[in-house]
């Protein structure tokens, strides 16, 4: 029953997208509020309560358990890849849909659902079940943004990788990227070089030579003309990735074709330079004005540069809500604590003097979760699916859902399981261990679609959709059998 509410407001979500009454600019802004301001005060109002020093020892388990479910997935995501048919711009693509789940606003709706209801305790576990979420979340984060999960979803469009109908050619496993270290370091089997196929275009390009030099600057891939773009991406986080999602998306189709204002000064300055022009010993070369003033400075902060994407709302609101709610003095300016032994600092209501901060995190924290659901859903209702669907690569979508949805949860659970039985995770803290066994079987995270839209030179993820449309489709059903199971475990 708790997880119908999350469902229908998924449909809603879905349905107002469908009616155009939800565009995608304002489902940009609703991203933003949710990331920016309503997730982060969620976060606070459950863990400054919530966390006690006799607890805060799950820290640790729930980190060990979420990146252990990361590497499984890429392990997971590697082996389809060499054994099904994928397309070749989706080689990576394949094994970052694998490995990261969506640990955010799914996670948050069922969790804050099933903890209200028996066997857990409505008082205090559903704060503690958001707060563990949010250590998924932080693991999500580094491994996605810092670990160069994001980055790496470039690789499949780099120059001289096949796009379009060419990508879409079969290859044997031979040409795959371990495949191919098989054959040559194990089975001694010597590689043939394969000559690119030739089109009819390039022919006739071939038999006249009067081909002008702006047909071949327009003949270049697209991916070549945005490395700037794409070096840009290693200090933004989800929510200005999506906020710039629209922008880099039509810009991106104008800067691929170099018009006649940006070559011709080029080639006037060549010809007009002379000699004369050159700086002699007496003349002091021009300083660029551009360069630091203090250039070490300058190279440790281009260092420190890819750290700043662990500075996010939710990181931040993690680092001050996680010292609060550990030091008795400044929690009781928060929260009660007279009953755990702490000091009793009322203000003239009867309340802590800071009991209002906790009241307004709270009040804008309840946005999060219905409107996150209600994001979701409006995604959903843009997904586009490639026609016709034997141009899909139906068994990897098949083996990628059940290796996520099934499989997965099924070694989360023994692996619960045997942590309990271990002593890495209390018996009784019911709401961390219901935790870390759902976010074993979540589906795959849909800021993958944004990124990847940026990357893909038309600005498109079709496969990608396809493979987030069939996993989310199978979560109604998975979601429910996890959560039945945990509960029966608990």
């Amino acid at each position: 029953m708790p997880l119908i509410k999350t469902f229908i407001a998924i449909f809603f979500g879905y349905l107002i997208a469908k009616k155009d009454m939800f565009p995608p600019a304002a489902s940009r802004g609703a991203s933003c509020v949710t990331m920016n301001i309503s997730l982060p005060c969620l976060i606070f109002a459950n863990i400054v309560p919530a966390f006690t020093p006799s607890n805060i020892s799950a820290l640790g388990p729930l980190f060990l358990t979420a990146f252990t479910y990361e590497g499984i997935g890429f392990l997971f995501g590697l082996l389809i890849r060499e054994v099904c048919y994928v397309p070749r711009n989706f080689w990576q693509g394949i094994i970052i849909v694998t490995g990261m789940s969506n640990w955010g606003n799914l996670p948050n709706a069922v969790v804050m659902s099933v903890t209200e209801q028996a066997p857990f305790n409505p008082a205090t576990d559903p704060a503690l079940g958001v707060s563990f979420v949010s250590i998924f979340i932080v693991s999500y984060h580094l491994t996605f943004w810092v670990g160069g999960a994001a980055n790496s979803l470039s690789w499949d469009y780099l120059p001289g990788v096949p796009q379009g109908e060419e990508a879409e050619r079969p290859v044997t496993w031979k040409e795959k990227p371990i495949g191919r270290l098989v054959a040559r370091y194990l089975l001694r089997i010597e590689e043939k070089p394969v000559d690119p196929p030739i089109s009819e275009k390039d022919v006739e390009s071939l038999k006249d030579p009067r081909i002008s030099a702006e047909e071949k600057i327009c003949g270049l891939p697209a991916v070549q003309f945005m490395p700037n773009d794409m070096n840009e991406l290693d200090a933004i986080s989800d929510v200005q990735l999506t906020r710039r999602a629209s922008h880099l998306s039509t810009t991106s189709l104008h800067s691929q074709q170099p018009t006649a204002a940006n070559t011709a000064p080029v080639s006037r300055r060549a010809s007009m330079t002379h000699p004369s022009s050159a700086p002699t010993l007496h003349e002091a070369s021009p300083v660029d004005p551009r360069s630091p003033k203090f250039p070490v400075v300058h190279r440790v902060l281009k260092a420190l540069k890819p750290l700043t994407v662990v500075v996010t709302p939710i990181t931040l609101t993690l680092s001050i809500s996680l010292p609060i709610a550990l030091i008795q003095d400044l929690k009781a300016l928060f929260v009660d604590v007279s009953s755990d032994g702490g000091p009793a600092w009322h203000g003239p209501d009867g309340r802590p003097p800071l009991a209002f901060v906790i009241d307004t995190a709270q009040f804008l924290g309840d946005l999060a979760v219905p409107l996150a659901l209600i994001l979701l859903g409006a995604s959903f209702a843009r997904l586009r699916v490639p026609r016709p669907l034997s141009r899909l690569p139906i068994m990897a979508m098949v083996l990628v859902t059940v290796a996520k949805l099934v499989i997965l949860p099924v070694i989360g659970v023994f692996l619960v399981q045997s942590m309990v039985k271990a002593g890495m995770i209390d018996k009784d803290a019911k709401a961390e261990r219901f935790v870390a066994m759902f976010l074993s079987g979540t589906p795959a995270a849909v800021n993958q679609l944004i990124v990847t839209s940026l990357y893909s030179p038309d600005g498109t993820a079709d496969t990608l959709s396809a493979f987030l449309l069939i996993q989310y489709l199978a979560m109604f059903f998975s979601s429910s059998a996890l959560t039945a199971v945990a509960l029966l475990l608990l």
